[in-house]
């Protein structure tokens, strides 16, 4: 297998003040001399301001680039550009969005125990559908679109 990165959102980090979440990871580190290596056996999680880290790694052109996120991320400036750097790297760009989402059971599980005033649909590609699934009322919204809670 070629090298091969997958996209994530930020996460915590030192300068947001978590070291404490950074130490519990301290004994699995590995060095970028590391990673260029055994770039054939490695499989890392980056983002855009990462650039810098991969810059730095020898040996990773032609790997592969895992892109699980909601494709509108990749028009964002920031992510665009990250996704150029990796494609003048030679990396190959596979899209396989995933979701932490629950599923329609859990979410009406979840509607019926707090019993909401009414639900939003979002990240959904079939959020009319909601109305046969759902006892409560659904605000449907266009991307963009805002709502006011009251």
């Amino acid at each position: 297998m070629d090298f091969c990165l997958r996209i994530i959102p930020s996460v915590a980090t030192a300068s947001e003040g978590n070291e404490k979440i950074l130490y519990q990871f301290k004994n699995y580190k590995i060095t970028k001399e590391e990673i260029s290596s055994q770039s054939n056996d490695i499989v890392m999680v980056v983002r855009p301001s990462m650039q810098f880290d991969l810059d730095h790694i020898s040996g990773i052109e032609g790997g592969n680039i895992i892109y699980s996120m909601w494709e509108g991320y990749l028009k964002k400036s920031g992510t665009k550009k990250f996704m150029d750097y990796l494609s003048n790297r030679q990396f190959t760009f596979y899209n396989i969005h995933t979701s932490g989402h629950a599923d329609t059971k859990t979410l009406q599980q979840m509607a019926d125990a707090i019993n909401p005033k009414n639900i939003v649909p979002i990240h959904t590609f079939c959020g009319t559908e909601y109305q046969k699934l759902f006892t409560q009322p659904v605000v449907l919204l266009k991307d963009g679109e805002s709502v006011q809670i009251k």
